[in-house]
């Protein structure tokens, strides 16, 4: 039931146990696309890009086995962000030991530095445009195809509600409840994976007793 994502622990909880196979399918499910997504921005090849999104997977396996929420180190994401740049910059250190290229050589020097604030709002958005598109997906066969549209049209596309509510043979309060429904559904489902809920989350656990 789609309620019940209201009352379970977040992703990033659940993953402290190994044998929720579960919980780490659908962590590479949204996270392997916003990994590898980083490194084809690095002109990566296609073996290669995978072989450090495989080693970054393996990263946070091995952190959550003694993970302890510190919010002194920042957020989860900029630990992803840390970690996956942190393996590209592996990856051409040891290319190094042939002549790079130009364009080869500057990206090591920028992986060497602390990243840039451009950079660093490029990761913001790829991470919420990944989520957004993850989420989406997984509520989408909750609805009915009419109802779905009138959201998109109106939520994604930002049309008039009015023209849709026409287009597709809905009142224009039709379209208005639809919006507000699927919109309900992809907050509830976006916060299984929300990190402000998990600081909660992790905070609460180190409190008890």
């Amino acid at each position: 039931m789609p309620d019940e994502i209201l009352t379970r622990e977040t992703l990033l909880l659940r993953l402290r146990n190994k044998a929720d196979d579960a919980s780490w399918a659908e962590f590479a499910e949204i996270y392997t696309p916003l990994l590898y997504a980083y490194c084809q921005k690095r002109e990566l090849k296609h073996a290669d890009a995978a072989d450090i999104v495989q080693d970054v997977m393996r990263s946070v396996s091995l952190a959550m086995d003694n993970f302890e929420y510190d919010p002194k180190k920042g957020k989860f994401k900029s630990w992803l962000f840390t970690a996956v740049r942190h393996a590209v910059g592996k990856h051409f250190k040891q290319l190094s030991k042939r002549p790079l290229s130009v364009a080869e050589t500057s990206l090591l020097d920028a992986l060497a530095a602390s990243p840039s604030d451009l950079e660093q709002d490029e990761w913001e958005r790829d991470y919420q445009r990944q989520i957004l598109a993850w989420a989406i997906e997984k509520i989408r066969p909750e609805f009915a195809p009419r109802i779905w549209q009138a959201f998109e049209s109106t939520a994604i596309h930002e049309r008039d509600s009015a023209n849709v509510a026409e287009e597709i043979g809905m009142t224009k309060n039709a379209v208005a409840l639809a919006k507000f429904r699927v919109m309900k559904r992809l907050k509830e489902k976006a916060s299984a994976i929300d990190e402000e809920r998990w600081e909660q989350e992790m905070i609460e656990k180190h409190q008890k007793p």
